[in-house]
């Protein structure tokens, strides 16, 4: 019996790790953390907001902002929005930059999923948005674009604002100048850390 369990695991072995596509062990399995918890809205569903129906509704956006707010050739609006805490609150708010459409389509082509944006992309304006009122209330809006407004990559509660300005003979990948500023929720508005 001994003999016969030798034979099979050393054919297993073998039939395993010996044929392309096989099962080949190199240590331990690495370990997999669970993704982090998504902020949640007072009612406790994930925090989300259709970005054109709050940009629509905002009564301070100017008309030639709004105007703008019409889907691309592609069928998708010039914007991406995503949710994040920054105010400290535990509820997400919404941040949502507005691009221009030749380049939102052409970094969508290049996106991993449809719809999505790619980094590297400036927008014409962004807004940040307290999705805990009703209606969502704007917290910042820099309107002055081209801009690039992200979370900072030490603290997640501050924002990096950068400001860009290409010259007659600069690449678009390349701006002649970079303005970077840091803001911060302070309990009412965000405020510039100097």
């Amino acid at each position: 019996m001994r003999r016969v369990l030798v034979l099979l695991c050393g054919v297993m072995l073998l039939g395993g790790c010996g044929v392309p596509g096989g099962v080949e062990v190199e240590g331990r399995a690495s370990q997999v953390s669970p993704p982090p918890p998504t902020s949640t809205t007072p009612s406790g569903t994930p925090a989300s907001a259709d970005a054109v129906a709050v940009l629509r509704a905002d009564p301070l956006l100017s008309d030639k902002v709004k105007s703008t707010l019409a889907p691309c050739e592609d069928g998708y609006y010039p914007i991406g929005d995503r949710y994040v805490d920054l105010t400290g609150d535990g509820v997400a708010e919404l941040v949502v930059t507005l691009y221009r459409c030749p380049e939102a389509e052409q970094m969508r082509k290049a996106a991993p999923q449809a719809g999505e944006l790619a980094y590297g992309l400036y927008g014409v304006a962004a807004y940040i948005y307290d999705l805990a009122t009703t209606p969502p209330s704007r917290l910042l809006a820099v309107e002055d674009g081209p801009v690039e407004l992200s979370s900072s990559q030490k603290d997640s509660r501050q924002l990096v604002l950068i400001r860009s300005r290409w010259g007659p003979r600069d690449d678009p990948c390349c701006p002649t100048d970079q303005t970077v500023a840091l803001y911060q929720w302070d309990g009412a508005r965000f405020i510039e850390v100097k």
